[in-house]
């Protein structure tokens, strides 16, 4: 049975992409329940963090701010001037009439209207929550008060004594409490008073209305309401909306499980408890220090409560509804997505690959596989388009190797033809010339005949060897001769050697060897070779009488250009592409003619196939120029064999 790939790979994405979606679909809507909890409780956490954070900032800011007053050059001076502490039983007398003492007389009248309790004063209309500010000596007198204080000697007091820290300063935050000198439950900010020297001054003292400075008793959050509590030291409740409202001989009240809530760090937690109230919780600490001074703050813990509402559940369930649709919803698209990408990225691609194949098999040759797709931008190349830029490779090799194969064909075709005709003739009259030399006994005779031999044996042995100058060096484990070879003299011996033929068709060979002479590191042979085959077509195309030129250029790079130049008919269009092509002679092969310099001319198209091949070898280049007036041919050579992997771009 055969089973296709569409149908294995959506199999394989049921199996591995849809079922394990379904799955996850599942799990997302039963594990829903604990998920949202988790994201209210830490909704919840945010806030009550949140909360905890501007009562931090809150704190450092009016800490700031009393600091700012304290550095008032008046305060300064007048704690400077209180340097006494008045004896105890003055103090003890002072303190007990304190309460009934009239403002507008005395020492009250004194401390709450100076230089000094006028900026208190304005501080506390400026700011609401402040509800009083008090400064005392280094003694723990009040030096100034924005208010009538409940008594005149602070210095037994818990805070001063913390404040005043051995006499070397410290901030000191105390708990929640009642303060009875302005009937409201307070938070306390003691701060020493320091001079520029270091020397402890006083303690400054500001009152917090915990209904004005802290948040609200209840928040509204996610649509339910949270209770903000405040805990102390030991998990007693300092700030909820009860105790607010009670009177201040109230006893202190434990909250439950307050363990849990008072060992908990800045980075705050939350839980959910069996009746499904979720608490948050976090401490609320100030740093180390401010400034120079140490801070010392009791520990408050705040606390937030929230109940999941009805609605919110309700909104829920209808969550999991909407859930379970969209991704039932989302699960088909996907998997209809992901059937239609691999329709089109995999097996429309294979398809058309096998196609391809097909063709190429059927002899189409110049067909080429496309495996490419519209997300080749975007998501690049995979195992496909290797495969059929590798298939393409190899249909480019295997048409090579076809076209290879057919001109190496032809090319013994032509050879064979060429062989039956060209060598054929010279071996059929040495051999029937030798036949007649037996029954022949006229010396004159003899003599015509063995010279005639001999120019056809010539012939022959011409034949063989430019048809072994095409065989490849390394088939014959011979490589190229390098040695210094003088252009100027290499030209001379080929004229001498062309004179003959030039002489008799009347026409003249000027050689331009350039200003010096130019010394080319090369096969001798093969260069003489070169030169002298172009030469000759030269001289068989060239009409009698007629001009041809032999120039040397020495070009940049190292290289020097060779031109010969004839006045010859030019070569057709049509004809340029076979024109370095073994055995091709421009018309048919065996209509060619043998004549060595006869006007026009052709051999057996050996000739430039040879001097290409030469040339070649010595890393050069050679090319044409052709007019109906004449034709240049123009060989680029390396002076130095070092040059032959950087080879010239054109003729010059």
């Amino acid at each position: 049975m055969k089973v296709g790939i569409r149908t294995k790979l959506v199999v394989l994405l049921v199996v591995v992409a849809l079922l394990p979606l379904l799955a996850a679909l599942l799990t997302i809507v039963i594990g829903g329940r604990h998920l949202r909890a988790k994201t209210f409780g830490q909704n919840i956490l945010a806030v009550t963090k949140s909360e905890a954070y501007v009562m931090q900032t809150g704190l450092i800011q009016d800490i700031g701010l009393l600091k700012i007053t304290l550095l008032e050059p008046t305060v300064f001076a007048k704690l400077e001037e209180s340097n006494r502490k008045l004896p105890a039983p003055e103090l003890a007398t002072i303190d007990a009439s304190w309460a009934t003492t009239p403002e507008n007389t005395g020492l009250l009248y004194d401390v709450i209207n100076n230089p000094i309790a006028d900026i208190l004063k304005r501080i506390v209309r400026r700011d609401n929550a402040i509800s009083e500010l008090i400064i005392t000596d280094r003694f723990g007198q009040l030096i100034a008060a924005s208010n009538r204080t409940t008594d005149y000697y602070q210095g037994d007091e818990e805070w001063w004594v913390k404040a005043y820290n051995g006499g070397q300063g410290k901030i000191y935050i105390p708990s929640i409490e009642y303060d009875k000198s302005t009937k409201i439950w307070a938070a306390s900010l003691c701060i020493p008073i320091i001079d520029n020297n270091g020397k402890f001054l006083g303690v400054a003292k500001g009152v917090l209305d915990i209904h004005k400075w802290l948040p609200e008793a209840e928040r509204k959050i996610s649509g339910g309401r949270g209770s903000i509590v405040i805990l102390g030291e030991g998990g007693y409740l300092l700030h909820y909306q009860d105790l607010l409202d009670k009177e201040p001989d109230s006893k202190k009240i434990r909250a439950k499980d307050w363990e849990i809530f008072t060992s908990v760090g800045p980075q705050g937690a939350w839980r959910e408890t069996s009746d499904g109230t979720v608490e948050a919780y976090t401490v609320v600490e100030l740093p180390e220090d401010i400034g120079d001074l140490e801070i010392e703050m009791s520990k408050w813990t705040l606390l937030m409560t929230m109940k999941e509402t009805q609605a919110h559940k309700s909104l829920a369930t209808r969550l999991n509804i909407m859930v379970m649709l969209i991704g039932l919803f989302s699960i088909s698209v996907l998997f209809m997505i992901g059937v239609l990408l691999i329709d089109r990225s995999l097996i429309n691609r294979i398809r058309r690959i096998s196609q391809s194949a097909r063709r190429v098999a059927e002899g189409d040759l110049r067909h080429r596989a496309d495996g490419s797709w519209r997300g080749t931008r975007i998501f690049g190349t995979d195992e496909i388009t290797e495969l059929a830029r590798d298939f393409n490779n190899m249909v480019r090799r295997l048409q090579r190797s076809h076209t290879e194969l057919t001109e190496a064909n032809q090319l013994k075709e032509n050879f064979i033809r060429i062989a039956g005709h060209e060598l054929r003739t010279p071996v059929s009259y040495i051999v029937g010339m030798s036949t007649l030399m037996k029954s022949s006994r006229d010396p004159e005779r003899l003599a015509k005949a063995i010279d005639t031999m001999g120019f056809k044996a010539r012939r022959l042995d011409e034949i063989i060897q430019a048809m072994f100058k095409l065989i490849p060096e390394q088939a014959l484990s011979e490589g190229l001769k390098y040695r210094p070879v003088s252009l100027s003299t290499l030209l001379e011996k080929i004229y001498i050697d062309c004179k003959p033929w030039i002489e008799r068709r009347n026409q003249t060979l000027i050689i331009e060897p350039g200003e010096q002479d130019t010394i080319i590191h090369a096969d001798e042979a093969k260069l003489r070779d070169i030169i002298e085959n172009l030469v000759m077509n030269a001289i068989k195309f060239t009409p009698n009488e007629g001009l041809i030129k032999i120039v040397l250029q020495r070009q940049l790079g190292g290289y020097v250009a060779i031109e010969v130049i004839d006045q010859g008919p030019g070569i057709p269009e049509s004809e340029r592409p076979h024109v370095f092509e073994p055995f091709y002679s421009g018309e048919d092969i065996l209509k060619h003619s043998t004549g060595k310099s006869g006007f026009g001319k052709r051999g057996m198209g050996l000739g430039l196939a040879i001097v290409k091949h030469f040339v070649d070898q010595h890393g050069g280049m050679i090319d044409f120029l052709t007019t109906p007036t004449g034709t240049t041919f123009v060989v680029q050579l390396p002076i130095e064999p070092s040059n032959i992997q950087h080879r010239p771009t054109g003729p010059a």
